[in-house]
């Protein structure tokens, strides 16, 4: 697990718009992660491009636990600059 969150943290370094996509997770509230987790689940329900199942990968992980406060914290620790 670990690993992947390394992954999206560099991930972060290369692309401002998934750090600001992982600061806006961090920042949500319980509730409100519960009902952007609902929305992520309705609109990739029916994809199936890879590029659609990475994306969808990429939320249910940062929306689990409080692992997109860890990418942060990952992002942080290593100096990365956003």
């Amino acid at each position: 697990m670990q690993d992947v969150l390394r992954e999206i943290a560099n991930a972060c370094k290369q692309d401002r718009r998934i750090f600001e996509i992982v600061q806006a997770v961090a920042a949500m509230t319980p509730e409100e992660k519960e009902s952007f987790e609902s929305k992520v689940k309705a609109y990739f329900l029916s994809r199936t491009e890879d590029v659609d199942l990475q994306a969808y990968e990429f939320y249910t992980l940062i929306l689990n636990d409080s692992n997109a406060q860890r990418v942060l914290e990952i992002v942080s620790s290593n100096e990365m600059c956003v």
